[in-house]
């Protein structure tokens, strides 16, 4: 199981010697875009709208390209160390930087578009499993090197009910996962439960030719269908020099999912956050207030999903998620989650069984109305066949996203890992990290 991992491309984020200090100047900076009125100050003719500080000039802007090019420059970096638990104490940090890369058809750029991403590791890919643990405690824990991770063509419906995607695709970030896992950094909380170690799986970086069907019947639901090529994922990943790891594959594997961003989850989300001044800080408005003010969601809206796989091996299982906007007496807004998935085959899916959830909440401290409280938990039991005498894994994480502007997070995270190994043997690994990102 030491293949790729998936680490999903989400807001990147960046590391290098430069971050402590940084770390240091930025955490002073407030949340809000525009700051809090002091205490007496009369009512707004209009409710203000706080959205999150713009971030820095993107590639496509700083080069001067044209409105049908989008390129975009990440770094997603995790530092981490384990101050108690496990094999050995130890410090250990990875890196991913991705550059994606869209052209579109300048006489129709929303119906054709060409994607090419490319996405390079360094750092130590194995701090787990010298700890003892077979799950990685990093999202971006994939084998060093350089990675084609998407080359394909996409049309469009002029009505946005259908899209195909046709070349060398993945899994990541569209099936079986939901937008509220990104938050987290333990790569059982990060998505695609249950498939992130079934070696040739396209699950992010890895990819394989193959096409995705998107299918849009209403507003609210979306359809995808999926086929990849199992045999060529071995190729494709060591398109660009890199020693993937992976065994040889075969087959294809067929895939579907349904979502529904259902409209009774979602009714209350249509709008910004209403909020009230209090003291220093804001807090969720309910009832009269005397100054009132409006704060940008964070936060992906209530999702339910469903889907299945099949493939050569044999290779199935389904998957199940949900995630529902919540009320709570503290912080601004809220979603609680929860995924479950099952592997039919344990023969050819080391961690055949998934059960996990967790909180994520925004705007929890005085005058960081856009930071995000992440708490979840997981537990992926292991093949008793490919892993015999090995039961479960766990993990706690918590962690706290300070969102600087839109080009820049700091997310530091607590993770308790239960039962690491799976067998018993190892003690309970206590592990602190920091997440850091940037993007352009």
């Amino acid at each position: 199981m030491g293949g790729p991992r998936r680490s999903p491309p989400k807001t990147p984020r960046l590391w290098s010697p430069l971050a402590l200090p940084l770390l240091l100047l930025t955490s002073a900076v407030p949340g809000a875009a525009e700051p809090i009125e002091p205490e007496g100050s009369p009512p707004p003719a209009a409710v203000p709208l706080l959205r999150l500080e713009p971030g820095w000039g993107r590639l496509q802007q700083t080069l001067g390209l044209p409105a049908w090019v989008d390129l975009d420059l990440g770094v997603l970096a995790e530092p981490m160390a384990n101050p108690a638990g496990g094999l050995v104490r130890e410090a250990s940090w990875i890196q991913q930087t991705t550059l994606a890369l869209t052209l579109r058809l300048p006489t129709d750029p929303d119906r054709w578009a060409m994607q090419v991403t490319i996405a390079s590791f360094n750092g130590d890919p194995r701090y787990a499993q010298r700890l003892g643990a077979v799950l990685p405690l990093q999202e971006v824990a994939n084998p060093v090197g350089l990675w084609l991770t998407r080359a394909s063509l996409q049309h469009r419906s002029a009505d946005d009910r259908w899209s195909l995607e046709a070349g060398l695709v993945g899994m990541s970030p569209d099936l079986f996962s939901t937008p509220i896992e990104d938050f987290y950094v333990h790569d059982a909380l990060n998505g695609a439960p249950v498939l992130f170690s079934i070696p040739n799986f396209p699950v992010f970086p890895v990819a394989a030719s193959g096409a995705l069907l998107v299918l849009r019947p209403t507003s609210a639901s979306t359809l995808r269908l999926a086929s990849f090529n199992l045999a060529a994922t071995n190729t494709v990943a060591g398109l660009l020099g890199t020693s993937s790891g992976l065994p040889p594959g075969r087959g294809w594997t067929h895939q579907l999912q349904w979502s529904y961003a259902a409209p009774w989850l979602n009714r209350h989300l249509t709008a910004p956050i209403a909020a009230c001044h209090q003291g220093a800080g804001l807090r969720a408005r309910h009832g009269t207030c005397p100054r009132p003010v409006q704060v940008e969601r964070q936060l992906p809206g209530g999702l339910l999903q469903v889907a299945a796989y099949a493939g050569t091996g044999p290779n199935r299982g389904l998957y199940g998620s949900a995630t529902v906007p919540i009320h709570l007496p503290w912080g601004l807004d809220h979603r609680l989650w929860a995924a479950a998935a099952a592997g039919f085959d344990p023969a050819t899916n080391p961690t055949p069984s998934y059960i996990g959830g967790g909180l994520v909440s925004q705007g929890v401290l005085p005058g960081r109305p856009f930071d995000l409280l992440m708490l979840g938990v997981a537990r992926p039991g292991f093949s008793p066949t490919i892993s015999p005498g090995l039961s479960h894994e766990g993990v706690v994480e918590l962690g706290y996203q300070l969102r600087i502007n839109q080009s820049f997070n700091l997310q530091p995270s607590l993770q308790w890992i239960v039962n690491p190994g799976g067998a018993g043997r190892v003690p309970g690994v206590f592990a602190v990290g920091l997440q850091l990102g940037l993007s352009f």
